[in-house]
């Protein structure tokens, strides 16, 4: 099962980095840094399953929508 997730590493790793650049920005104290840290990344990690499960179908159905050559769109 986790072998469909590895195609996610690079994005969870420049996410990590985006993390830590965003989280030392606001940080005050180690503990603000490790606290955003985690934040960021739940949210990176929520976005990623939010695109797998239903944002990448909707794309296709939205791709196929508007490159779809029916006779019904064009005009005279």
């Amino acid at each position: 099962m986790s072998g469909k997730y590895y195609k996610y590493l690079p994005w969870l790793i420049i996410g990590a980095f985006w993390s830590y650049q965003s989280a030392s920005r606001y940080a005050q104290t180690t503990f603000d840094l490790v606290y955003l840290i985690i934040i960021f990344m739940i949210v990176n990690i929520a976005l990623l399953y939010l695109h797998e499960h239903y944002l990448k179908y909707k794309y296709k159905d939205l791709f196929i929508r508007t490159m779809s050559n029916s006779k019904t769109d064009k005009h005279p």
